[in-house]
């Protein structure tokens, strides 16, 4: 008997027109595609554990018994999101076909009996607005010119007011993450806007709007978009019954309709048939498995599901059916069961070309072996295989072994007769696996030298970590804390560690490290998300590497053979490592004035790092009007710059440009005013333009200065003979002191706009002498200011002594210049001039 008797392949997989590939941007397009063909579509598709949950999901919305209308499929690549996106679009685009459909299945589900549905692929349209296309499908076209930056969630409500409305979006994320986020912040703002009020609407117990989605996870952003109004998630991954919906993808007979008791005779005959040295647990249950997957082997599907999940491109469930389509269409009327041999081994050379081709060149060797072909390919399944990476005794005689054409002992007698024949294929010590390899020589040797570093030389293990994470998965970029000796300066320097510790320990370990450095804030910590040095596999990995690498220039290697096992391990060992990173560690200040340390993700780069560091100016110039407000004096920028690099109190400063623009905003923002030479004020108060931000410049919060530094005046002086009067010009009112030695001190006109003129006779004043000392006029003028009282205090003379250090001619020239005016200067320079003989 053969399958064909059993079961009837679709039409598609004999003819050799099997659609794998299910394209959610191919509706509306052919009308021969399966897409477009709703009642082929369904009846080719099994309604899994996982579809089943999405459909509860839309009766519960439909019926009112749940407000939320947003659902999104998840999986891996070829898990069935689009075939599941697929039905879903047909529930709605065709709902009297599918509701047929639901009902032959039993599935619980009422469709509205009519809906309108819209699909949109990225991978077809890619729209700036995605809110656009959607309109148009939906026939919401005249709402476009209604809608200013984003649709509301007014315009989306009255899209959907008529009937019940579905949307459907596929690959979304590739989309999303083709914007530059800078360059294209405003789009994608608008497109995040228009994301949520559609949500928002979906989840709105009174609106008829589903929204449906595929998601792989590749988009953080996106997801954190989606995850607003908590939709319901659904992984196809996750549907635990694989086997049914490849059998009914791939076959009209439904399992109600196989004849079960022909279907056990044949499995019964090759349980029979499997001996020694063949081990099955359970055989019994061995058996009814094997009847629930007929015409497919348990072992062949097992091999599939491990092959097709350990890649994220290798397709999962749609590659598994690709394979197994082409294997129907060769052998469903030739043989009674397939086995892990019947496949063909060229669909998986993609995994590993290398190991393919060693196979490839081994068949000719083994051609003379009974079943020989048929062994060594199970060996190189099982060995892409990136679980197990090699094939057990049993698996390769049940991947191999059909009654009535030989026996297991003839089977097992062939085997071993391939080992020393193919020239690429080993096995371990205990000879109970097999394997293909690149080079079985190299490889042994490979393997010997691994296992005497493993057991002698753990620092040379430590160390290639080292290297390996430094050179390779940073590229060359970072410092290894404990290996590099972290440069103490005021630049960024991001060092990684090879450490994965709890955070009390990592905070201890730490502040170890910072406790001797100057400059604390520009060593940036990145630690792994996994164990490295305490990992087995790890260890092992790099021992590897090591062990080949010791072999350079040991051993004949004309082919550079060994330099490509070092290649790969060293990919394998880089990339293992590389997906252990990472967290930046961040530190800030708490509640009491501690250090408080958290952790953000990171991938293994040093850039991808500093855009999670950020160029935050206005967390920047938080800190700079926070610090300055405790400085009575203020602080000089040369100092508060040293304190960004040297407090990890305070936020990162990637380069000083971060601290240049956050101080220039707070000085247009006027919260804070600056201090240059000879006490010159420049305060945007008062209408002063931005000064150079050199380093000798000083920062004051204004609440620290008397507020006629920073608040606008004019005047102006005039000189007459004897008379001093000073015109002031506040508040639209002008007051004029005269003051004339000897005479009328203390007369103030008024000029309130009238020609009468008012005369106040000043109050009695007493005369007092203050001395100022210090090394600057910085320190001079603090001493002013504290010690003047500025409403009623008038300076009447200011002597001012310079006791200064060797001046040659010019140096005092340019210090007199920079004298301010007065009514009468006298100097008195004391010179030493060499004495001509």
């Amino acid at each position: 008997m053969t399958i064909s008797e059993f079961l009837t392949p679709r039409e598609e997989v004999t003819e050799g027109r099997f659609q794998g590939v299910l394209q959610a941007h191919k509706v509306g397009e052919s009308s021969d595609r399966l897409e477009n063909n709703s009642q082929q579509l369904l009846s080719m598709t099994y309604p899994s554990n996982a579809l089943q949950s999405a459909f509860e999901h839309v009766e519960n919305k439909l019926n009112g018994r749940d407000s939320q209308g947003a659902i999104t499929l998840s999986g891996p690549y070829g898990a069935g999101k689009s075939h599941g996106l697929l039905v879903l679009y047909h529930l709605f685009n065709d709902p009297t076909v599918a509701q047929d459909w639901l009902d032959s299945w039993d599935i619980p589900l009422s469709l509205p009996d009519s809906a309108r549905a819209s699909i949109l692929s990225t991978s077809k349209t890619d729209a700036d607005l995605v809110w656009e296309p959607i309109f148009r499908d939906l026939g919401g076209e005249d709402l476009l010119d209604d809608i200013d930056r984003y649709p509301t969630t007014d315009h989306i409500e009255e899209l959907v007011a008529d009937e019940h409305a579905a949307i459907f979006f596929d690959e979304i994320e590739t989309w999303w993450e083709s914007f530059d986020k800078q360059a294209n912040e405003e789009l994608l703002n608008r497109n995040e806007f228009f994301l949520q009020n559609l949500l928002e609407v979906a989840n709105d117990p009174d609106e008829n709007l589903l929204v449906f989605t595929t998601l792989l996870d590749k988009s953080k952003d996106l997801k954190r978009i989606l995850d607003r109004t908590n939709p319901y998630s659904v992984d196809l991954n996750a549907t635990g019954d694989r086997e049914r919906i490849i059998l009914h993808r791939l076959f009209e007979t439904s399992r109600d309709e196989i004849d079960e008791s022909g279907v056990r005779d044949v499995v019964q005959e090759f349980v029979d048939g499997y001996g020694y040295p063949i081990e099955l647990e359970e055989e019994k249950r061995y058996e009814n498995r094997m009847v629930e997957t007929y015409p497919f082997h348990p072992e062949l599907l097992d091999l599939l599901n491990s092959l097709y999940e350990g890649g994220q491109e290798r397709q999962n469930v749609r590659g598994a059916m690709n394979v197994l389509a082409d294997t129907v269409r060769k052998y469903h009327d030739k043989t009674n069961l397939l086995i892990t041999s019947d496949i063909e081994a060229a669909a998986f050379r993609g995994i590993n070309q290398t190991l393919f081709n060693r196979y490839v060149s081994d068949l000719d060797a083994v051609e003379d072996i009974d079943y020989g072909g048929d062994l060594l390919k199970t060996v190189l399944l099982y060995t892409l295989d990136e679980r197990s990476q090699m094939a057990s005794v049993t698996e390769c005689l049940l991947g191999t072994y059909k009654p009535g054409k030989t026996s297991i002992s003839k089977l097992d007698m062939s085997l071993g007769s391939l080992y020393g024949t193919a020239h690429y294929l080993d096995r371990d010590e205990q000879k109970e696996h097999y394997y293909i390899t690149e080079d079985p020589k190299l490889t042994a040797l490979v393997t010997r030298e691994q296992e005497r570093i493993l057991n002698q030389d753990r620092n040379s293990i430590e160390a290639k970590l080292g290297e390996v994470v430094k050179d390779e998965v940073w590229n060359g970029d970072v410092y290894v804390h404990d290996d590099d000796d972290v440069p103490d300066t005021n630049s960024i320097s991001v060092v990684v560690t090879l450490d994965y510790l709890s955070n009390g320990a990592l905070q201890s370990e730490l502040e170890d490290f910072f406790e001797s450095r100057t400059y604390g804030n520009t060593a940036l910590f990145v630690t792994p998300n996994q164990k490295i040095r305490d990992d087995n596999e790890i260890i092992s990995k790099a021992a590897r590497v090591l062990g080949a690498e010791n072999l350079r220039g040991k051993v004949d290697d004309e082919n550079g053979e060994l330099d490509k096992i070092i290649q790969d391990e060293r990919r394998e060992l880089r990339n293992e490592l590389r997906d252990r990173y990472g967290s930046w560690v961040k530190w800030s200040q708490d509640s009491d004035g501690g250090l408080r340390m958290r952790k953000k993700s990171v991938t293994a780069d040093v850039q991808d790092v500093k855009n999670k560091v950020g160029r935050d100016k206005a967390y920047v110039g938080e800190k700079i009007v926070e610090e300055v407000r405790d400085f009575e004096n203020g602080i000089a920028i040369e100092s508060m710059l040293n304190d960004f690099h040297q407090f990890r109190r305070m936020p990162v400063l990637l380069d000083r440009s971060v601290f240049a623009s956050a101080l220039g905003q707070l000085f247009r923002d006027e919260k804070i005013v600056l201090e240059g030479d000879r006490g010159k004020f420049y305060a945007k108060h008062k209408g002063d333009r931005l000064p150079d931000l050199d380093d000798e410049l000083t920062i004051h919060h204004p609440d620290n200065l008397d507020e006629v530094v920073y608040t606008e005046s004019r005047e102006e002086v005039t000189e007459t003979t004897g008379t001093t009067e000073t015109e002031t010009a506040t508040d639209g009112q002008k007051t004029i002191t005269t003051s004339t030695p000897g005479a009328n001190e203390g007369v103030t006109e008024s000029d309130t706009g009238s020609d009468e003129t008012e005369t106040t006779v000043a109050t009695e004043t007493e005369t007092k002498t203050l001395q100022f000392e210090g090394p600057s006029s910085r320190v001079l003028r603090s001493q002013a200011e504290s010690r003047v009282n500025g409403d009623t205090d008038t300076v009447s003379s200011l002597d001012v002594s310079f006791d200064v250090d060797s001046l040659t001619k010019e140096p005092l020239i340019e210090l007199i210049e920079q004298l301010p005016a007065a009514n009468h200067i006298e100097a008195t320079v004391v010179i030493e001039r060499e004495v001509q003989d």
